[in-house]
C-alpha cells in the first residue's frame, strides 16, 4: 500500500499597516479547515493577500470592470471567471493544468481581501474582525475550487459550506472574546 501524505501551503501576505490587527494563524486556520471541508484528500498550494481599498478597487476594475472597493476577489487556477472583456465558454469550464516540477505543491488560486472593507463589513454586521476575515477567506477559497453563489441552489449549497466552516473556525480560534481586535 503506498501512503501519500497530504500537504497543504498557503502563502499569506500583509502589509505592514494591518499587521497589527491580523494574525496568520487564524488566516491560515480558516484556510486550512475549507480546504479539509471539501477538497479533504488533495494537495494544493494558495496564496491569500490582505491590502488597501485602493489597491483592489484597481484589480476589481480591471478583472471585472467595476470601479469600486470590494470586500474579496478570488483568482482560480481551475476554474474560469466572467472577467471585463471576456466570454466565458460554457462547454468548456476546465483550465488544463500546467507541467509542474516534481515536489510542487499545484497552485489552486489566489485571494485578495480588502483589510478597510472586512473592517466595514464587520462593523456593519455587528461582528468582529476576526469573524469577518475567516468569512472572507472561506468565501473566497470556495470561489477559487468553483462554487458560486449566482442562482437560488447554488447559493444555498456554497452558504451551507460557509456556514459550516465559520462556525467550526469560530469554535477552534483563539478568540477570547467578542471584543477581540485581531485575527
Amino acid at each position: 500500500m503506498i501512503v501519500t501524505q497530504l500537504k497543504r501551503n498557503i502563502e499569506i501576505y500583509i502589509p505592514r499597516i494591518y499587521r497589527s490587527q491580523v494574525s496568520t494563524r487564524n488566516i491560515e486556520q480558516a484556510a486550512l479547515l475549507v480546504l479539509d471541508i471539501v477538497i479533504p484528500d488533495i494537495s494544493c498550494q494558495l496564496s491569500i493577500s490582505l491590502c488597501s481599498s485602493g489597491a483592489i478597487r484597481k484589480v476589481n476594475l480591471e478583472y471585472r470592470g467595476e470601479d469600486k472597493a470590494t470586500d474579496v476577489l478570488s483568482f482560480s487556477s481551475e476554474f474560469p471567471g466572467e472577467w471585463q472583456g471576456m466570454e466565458l465558454q460554457k462547454e468548456n469550464t476546465k483550465i488544463e493544468q500546467f507541467l509542474l516540477p516534481p515536489n510542487q505543491l499545484p497552485t489552486i488560486g489566489e485571494i485578495l481581501i480588502c483589510f478597510p472593507e472586512a473592517k466595514r463589513g464587520a462593523k456593519k454586521s455587528g461582528s468582529t474582525i476576526l469573524k469577518e476575515i475567516a468569512l472572507l477567506v472561506i468565501h473566497g477559497i470556495l470561489h477559487v475550487l468553483g462554487y458560486d453563489h449566482g442562482n437560488t441552489s447554488d447559493k444555498a449549497h456554497m452558504w451551507k459550506i460557509q456556514k459550516r466552516a465559520l462556525s467550526e473556525f469560530m469554535e477552534i480560534s483563539d478568540n477570547p472574546g467578542p471584543n477581540h481586535p485581531t485575527i
